[in-house]
């Protein structure tokens, strides 16, 4: 909601309209559509103002707190707030201090919430397809109100234009009047709906897989738990859903689940037993969090050819003592190296999603250790020192703790010191290994490079960072990025352990703050495995490139410096361009590995139209194409992700879709803090990708096809801030336009369409003021 500011109290709000609809109300058929296309589009992550998530009759019911859950300035961890975990009943959330928001909470109040803040917001619409006014701030990190009905009065006083839906375009009366009748009636929450019986057995049979009783079943379980915690999963054969949870439950299968609710699936559960079990997930799915992982039949071969059936002996369990379970080279190093470095390679998309789309991406600091676009490839396990030599990673694993072991206890001046000297005796020590496998200096080849097994296409990865959140998609998307990755067994491990099952959103400065810099290391071990594979006279110039004004640090010139100088590359370079050669020799090995080339971005010789492509799709790519091999003062002010449709001349079924990214070139991410000082607008680029790219759009666009090619034109000769805004009256479709709703409402039934599976709803929180 809004920040402070000041105006004239308003006038007694009228009434919403009343509602064309059957007398009784009903929650699934009328007024779930509503909520999802007006409220979840912004309140429906961890990020929603005021916590109040509306994603869920539960959410509804839980109402809305003052507390946030991002707060990078905390000196104490907050008690987590997830809906459906860490509460059971409405009574427990009010003693959270969540308040009512669809029921008046007392004989003194005449409405609810929900119904007050949407009379505000009917009662100061703003003018049609104009930008917002300077009170209505926009910023995420804005102070909020979060009024409870109580101070409503003191708040539409103070805040009138602060009603909802918050700096948007208004709904519609049909929809207004829906709501007002249903919480007039109560709001009476639907029963729970049932899963079909072919859905129960797959549950059943997936549950008794992770719930075997051997010691070698129940450690796997054990780490497929704690790689799947936050992943949202399904049944290869029922592509659109049901999605499940895999929870740690008191209850074993067959009766109710009762969740256990720990920060970390690895801390102790606080019971002698526990059940791996599948929660259904009953929520409206939101993009952000939608990270989806197949299972089936085969899947289940997969694992137990990887886990079960392979040679290995356990003894004992992993214990939950946090200096064992934040590590998982010490939790699970029962379990064979190649096991879990391929069990992460099979659905590496997966698991680099989950770190980049991750309750960590939320804020600038948290994803500034990364550049806005990079390729992401993987060291071939049969190559990989951890996988082929087991007295590595034995003696390497006390070198590989992780920041959450010490539980925010460091200061970052502590936690500096220790793990800059442990991941320089890591380096050293991998240094010698790789000496004595390579005693002759050859260094390694491309085939060094995991290729997929041949037809996997995780093997090849794109990473957009887009400001304050990221995205992670397969291939290599855009054009050849400034630097690159590649990815080994210990890095992608730590990592995930690093961002995902080691994060706490709800953790203090310290435990932020460690996680940010403990990945500087990873994200330079990863850089500085690509520059293996290039010719050694060449690596520190290139590597210099990336860090202008940060390679004084100590990271970079000691913790994180180059090793292995003496040993070359069996590559054999043609061009003075070895980085792109090199990326560009990955991209050729297979296609079926790659996926169809990127003409958009990759063009390199006319014509460039993609095969297949419509009518409109080939007219759109024309215009576009020349605008991803141009820079100039344009692309600054893009904003970081845009939608662009492209209307056919024959209604909707015939329109195009693209996504615009700003990729903002940096002198080098190798700092927390003063990133706009760091920021070089005259080499920022675009990346142009058919369909859709990011959780977050901050702007839409609404082109006739006749006009694309004069929108392409426009664009490109923008020179300052108000070039720009003409651009955007003319083409876009700003938060207060009569287009907006119908428009988002397209696009989400277009992405629904081209991807049943990985469908979610965009959240709107950032769309832009332009």
């Amino acid at each position: 909601m809004a920040p402070a500011c000041t105006h004239a109290p308003p006038p007694l709000l009228p009434p919403l309209p009343e509602a064309q609809a059957p007398a009784r109300i009903s929650y699934r058929e009328q007024v779930q559509p509503v909520l999802e296309r007006r409220c979840v589009v912004c309140h429906g992550c961890y990020d929603a103002p005021c916590q109040l998530l509306l994603s869920s009759p539960e959410g509804l019911e839980r109402g809305a707190s003052k507390e946030v859950v991002y707060n990078a300035d905390r000196l104490l961890a907050a008690h987590p707030t997830r809906l459906f975990v860490d509460a059971k009943t409405t009574a427990e959330w009010r003693e959270r201090g969540f308040f009512a928001v669809s029921a008046t909470p007392d004989a003194q109040h005449s409405a609810a919430l929900l119904l007050l803040m949407l009379q505000l917001g009917h009662a100061h619409p703003f003018p049609p397809g104009e930008k917002l006014p300077e009170p209505v701030s926009l910023d995420i990190n804005r102070a909020l109100t979060c009024p409870q009905t109580s101070e409503f009065s003191a708040y539409a006083q103070e805040h009138p234009l602060g009603g909802m839906p918050y700096g948007m375009a208004p709904l519609s009366d049909a929809e207004l009047g829906t709501l007002a009748a249903w919480v007039a009636q109560g709001g009476p929450p639907p029963a729970a709906p049932q899963l079909p019986a072919a859905v129960t057995q797959q549950v059943d049979r997936w549950e008794g897989f992770l719930n075997g009783d051997s010691l070698k079943q129940r450690i796997t379980a054990r780490y497929l738990y704690e790689h799947w915690f936050v992943a949202h999963l399904y049944f290869g054969d029922l592509p659109r859903g049901p999605f499940f949870r895999v929870v740690r439950s008191t209850t074993p299968p067959g009766v109710p689940i009762d969740e256990i609710a720990t920060r970390r699936p690895y801390d102790p559960p606080g019971v002698e037993r526990f059940w791996y079990r599948l929660r259904p997930i009953e929520e409206t799915i939101v993009h952000k969090t939608h990270i989806i992982y197949p299972l089936s039949a085969a899947k289940m071969r997969r694992l137990s050819d990887l886990f079960l059936e392979t040679d290995w002996s356990p003894t004992q369990l992993p214990g939950y003592d946090v200096d064992e379970s934040s590590n998982p080279f010490i939790s699970f190093e029962q379990i064979p190296a190649r096991s879990r470095y391929q069990y992460l390679l099979d659905d590496a998309q997966y698991f680099v999603m989950t770190f980049i789309r991750g309750p960590v991406c939320r804020g600038q600091v948290a994803v500034d250790v990364i550049e806005d676009q990079f390729w992401v490839s993987f060291l071939d396990p049969d190559h990989d020192l951890s996988v082929i030599d087991p007295n590595f990673l034995q003696q390497a694993k006390e070198y590989l703790n992780l920041p959450a072991e010490h539980l925010s206890r460091l200061v970052p001046g502590e936690f500096w010191f220790q793990y800059d000297r442990e991941q320089r005796r890591y380096l050293d020590l991998r240094e010698r290994y790789y000496n004595a496998i390579d005693p002759r200096n050859l260094g390694p080849t491309l085939e060094w490079i995991w290729n997929g097994d041949g037809h996997n296409r995780n093997a090849q990865l794109t990473v957009f960072r887009h400001f304050d959140n990221a995205t992670v998609v397969r291939g290599f998307l855009g054009a050849t990025p400034k630097t690159a990755w590649v990815i080994d067994f210990p890095i992608f491990e730590r990592i995930y352990y690093n961002l995902v099952a080691g994060y706490d959103v709800y953790g203090n400065v310290t435990h932020q703050a460690a996680t940010r810099l403990y990945m500087d290391h990873l994200r330079m071990q990863a850089e500085n495995l690509f520059l293996n594979f290039l010719p050694s006279d060449r690596r520190e110039a290139i590597r210099a490139s990336w860090y202008v004004g940060a390679t004084h640090t100590l990271d970079y010139a000691v913790a994180d410096r180059l090793h292995a100088l003496a040993h070359g590359t069996q590559i054999r370079f043609k061009s003075t361009d070895v980085q792109a050669e090199f990326l560009h020799m990955i991209l050729a090995r297979n296609a079926t590995v790659s996926g169809p080339p990127d003409l958009l971005n990759r063009c390199t010789a006319a014509p460039c139209d993609r095969r297949g492509a419509s009518a409109v799709e080939r007219r759109a790519a024309r215009a576009l194409q020349p605008l991803t091999g141009l820079r100039g003062p344009w692309v600054e002010h893009l904003p970081e992700v845009a939608f662009l449709r492209v209307r056919s001349a024959d209604g909707d079924a015939g329109d195009a879709i693209y996504t615009l990214v700003h990729n903002r070139a940096h002198t080098n991410v190798a700092f927390m803090f003063g990133e706009a000082a760091r920021l070089v607008p005259a080499d920022d680029t675009l990346t142009v990708t058919p369909g859709y790219l990011g959780s977050y759009p901050n702007f839409l666009f609404d082109i006739p096809v006749g006009e694309i090619a004069a929108f392409a034109n426009t664009l490109a000769a923008v020179q300052n801030d108000a070039d720009f805004e003409t651009l955007a009256a003319r083409w876009g479709v700003r938060r207060t336009s009569p287009r907006l709703w119908p428009t988002v409402d397209w696009i989400h039934a277009d992405f629904q369409r081209r991807e049943p599976t990985e469908f979610g709803l965009f959240d709107l929180n950032r769309l832009n003021n332009l």
